[in-house]
């Protein structure tokens, strides 16, 4: 431990000697850390030396006494300083190669020649700049001269002037300055961003006067640069007199500038470390050389210390093993160890507390589920793939006049064979077609009942999405749909009455009218019979559409579906409006490869017909009705009926679906509650939203067919 405290101080003392002396950079500095190298290489090779001798006589005086583990603890040191010597001697002979050749690599001919072109390259794209400008610059003093410009025009023709010339030659900026360096007129081309351009300096325009030509690169910091010329502008071709200069800019943007800079910083810093790459694969060499002789240390050290502590840890460990397998969950090691084996030992404990705490967790979440499942009202059964009950709860026992150990483990065909089971399987391949789930009123016979239950089946899914088994729930409905048959039948019966009261009254008063003037010889009896015939003729045609509709929503019978396109019905319905409607524009918005939908096809051309009537009669039999078709992000076919008719007052909105609600005076109000109930017996939804700008918009949506999904249903 001493030589390794040692070399540590050894390399902060060179660490430290290093930044002293420019930042690891120069003779000095390399020949210090290859002293201090040599050094620390000498006393790890003396600390391998000592420990290695140290260790093999300790050993040796262990084993002629026959100390517990003795032989144990030669064999694992041999195997760690065995195998320790591998890896380091490996590293030292492949790494220092590597950094070697690599260090060749760095300093070849070929990477000078490149760092050299790039700093050629970034120097000739100025130069080429400073030339572009110095040409466009004589060019457009020369013109000037020529056409005497600064004489005959004011600033702003000789701003236009100088605007097109920018534009001409694609330049980044010119400027017009006096004699006197005062700028006249300055044009900024889009060359240069947002406050980037600088004006011309005083001291580049004494330049330019003074010797005929000034060039110079303006610094502009994180902005970037200007390449900047200023050629004289004379009096005219004979009289060489300096009247006025022309600046000439172009702008080099920040991250070609800083390229052009590191380059030029890198072919330098390349030419300085050229000189020292001696020095510098002598210091690899001998750095590598410690970092080998440290390992080995360090894993001479290691095997010493794990052989030293390992087996009486090693004999708990077994003795807690084989207590944990016989159940005592409670058993500790008291063995305090900062080591590996500290850590196996704390991870053993740790293990079997986090052991005793789950087991309890179980049983207390095991026993917690059974007091809920065994307290719901609702039936639950499940099955794994082959089709055995794995739970049934009180309730499922309850409703299904069965015991739990009658049942449990059995196939559910076997275990239920009492129960006419064929609603079932059908329940169970509409959930191999449909999205994972599927839910269906029921009427099952068990011992001599009829039952009515709400049964819904739902599949069982790892984490990985296979499915491991399925789970029914049912509520027992019979009760309830008896209390909820009385109730309805009640409220039929009010309704009828009050619907057949509102016509009656009509009938009557054409009877009594009928009856007075018949028995007072009317003269105008014939057209008064005619009268009131007719109104006895219209209220009666009442009466029968009002008995009409109550015996359909009364007769609808039960929906059966079956995978079929979606877009037959739909057109089928259209064909038929459209023939007979001329004055209403179909406009049709189908999506492309629709997957097919269960539904009844019957039942839900009814759906159709009962939307478009209504859109037809709320139009006055003109206008739009949009139907479009699509797949929404739940993975359900929608369609969507809309028209450009008046639409639904808001106050209204929450009872579209009621049986018995109507604006209309010659309806019953049963329309929608029809169609709500078949899209319902669809496992489907229907919502109604406002049609922008105008008009109602209804919103349905049907379970598509998924095709290869693993469900049991057998």
């Amino acid at each position: 431990m001493l030589y390794l405290l040692s070399f540590m101080l050894l390399t902060a003392v060179a660490v430290v000697l290093q930044l002293k002396f420019r930042g690891f950079e120069g003779p000095l500095s390399d020949n210090l850390l290859i002293l201090v190298l040599i050094n620390a290489n000498f006393l790890l090779l003396a600390a391998v030396i000592v420990m290695i001798a140290r260790s093999l006589w300790k050993l040796s005086i262990e084993r002629k006494q026959r100390v517990l583990g003795a032989r144990f603890r030669t064999k694992l040191v041999t195997a760690f300083v065995s195998l320790s010597f591998i890896p380091p001697v490996l590293l030292f002979i492949i790494g220092s190669g590597m950094f070697t050749s690599s260090i060749e690599r760095l300093f070849n001919l070929r990477v000078e020649n490149s760092l050299k072109a790039s700093r050629s390259v970034a120097q000739a794209y100025y130069d080429l700049l400073e030339k572009k400008a110095f040409v466009f610059g004589r060019e457009i003093s020369r013109q000037m001269t020529e056409e005497q410009l600064l004489k005959r025009f004011e600033q702003p023709v000789l701003k236009e002037y100088l605007a097109r010339k920018a534009v001409e030659y694609d330049l980044g900026g010119i400027e017009l300055i006096t004699a006197s360096r005062e700028r006249m007129v300055t044009v900024v081309t889009g060359q240069f961003p947002a406050k980037t351009f600088n004006a011309t300096s005083v001291e580049l325009a004494s330049q330019a006067v003074s010797g005929g030509v000034a060039s110079g690169v303006i610094e502009l910091g994180k902005r970037g640069q200007i390449v900047r010329t200023v050629v004289p502008l004379h009096a005219s071709a004979e009289d060489r007199q300096v009247t006025a200069l022309i600046s000439i800019s172009y702008y080099v943007p920040e991250n070609l500038a800083s390229k052009a800079a590191e380059s030029s910083t890198g072919y330098s810093q390349y030419r300085a470390l050229r000189i020292e790459k001696e020095p510098i694969k002598l210091a690899y060499r001998l750095g590598f050389l410690a970092v080998t002789l440290s390992l080995l240390l360090a894993a001479i050290w290691v095997a010493l210390r794990v052989a030293a502590g390992i087996t009486v840890p090693i004999q708990k460990l077994a003795e807690g093993t084989a207590a944990i397998a016989a159940g005592r969950f409670d058993y500790h090691i008291d063995e305090a160890a900062g080591d590996e084996i500290g850590v196996l030992i704390a991870s053993f404990n740790k293990m079997t507390n986090d052991l005793k705490h789950s087991r309890e967790r179980l049983v207390q979440e095991v026993a917690y589920k059974e007091t809920i499942l065994s307290n719901i009202d609702t039936g639950v059964v499940s099955m794994d793939r082959a089709g055995r009950i794995t739970t049934i709860n009180r309730a499922a026992s309850d409703i299904l006049s069965v015991r739990d150990q009658d049942v449990l483990f059995k196939r559910y065909d076997e275990a239920f064979a009492f129960i006419e089971l064929g609603p079932v399987r059908k329940l169970f391949r509409r959930l191999e077609e449909g999205p994972g789930q599927a839910e269906e009123e029921l009427s099952l016979t068990v011992r001599g009942r009829v039952l009515t239950l709400r049964m819904r089946v739902t599949t069982l899914q790892d984490g990985g999405g296979a499915m491991i088994g399925s789970v029914i729930t049912f509520d027992d409905l019979t009760e309830l749909l008896r209390a909820k048959k009385a109730e309805t039948w009640q409220d039929v019966a009010r309704r009828i009455a009050h619907e057949f009261k509102n016509p009656l009254t009509p009938i009557k008063l054409s009877a009594e009218r009928l009856r007075k003037k018949h028995a007072e010889g009317a003269a105008d009896f014939d057209a008064v019979f005619d009268e009131c015939s007719r109104t006895i003729v219209l209220e009666a045609d009442g009466l029968r559409k009002l008995v009409d509709e109550f015996a359909n929503f009364a007769r609808m019978p039960s929906s059966n579906p079956v995978p079929q396109q979606l877009h037959q019905v739909l057109e089928s319905v259209i064909a038929l409006y459209a023939g007979a409607h001329r004055d209403i524009s179909f406009v049709r918005r189908f999506q492309a490869e629709m997957p097919d939908v269960l539904l009844d096809r019957e039942q839900v051309k009814r759906v159709f017909i009962n939307l478009f009537e209504n859109a037809v009669e709320a139009m006055g039999g003109k206008g739009t009705i949009w139907v479009t078709t699509a797949m929404n992000a739940a993975g359900r076919a929608q369609v969507e009926v809309a028209d450009s008719g008046p639409g639904i007052a808001p106050e209204d909105v929450p009872r579209v679906f009621e049986p018995d609600f109507s604006r209309k005076k010659t309806n019953g109000g049963l329309g929608l509650a029809i169609v709500h109930k078949i899209i319902a017996d669809h496992g489907g939804s229907i919502r109604f939203e406002q049609n922008m700008p105008t008009g109602a918009r209804f919103i349905l949506e049907f379970a598509a067919v998924v095709r290869n999904r693993e469900v049991q249903s057998s």
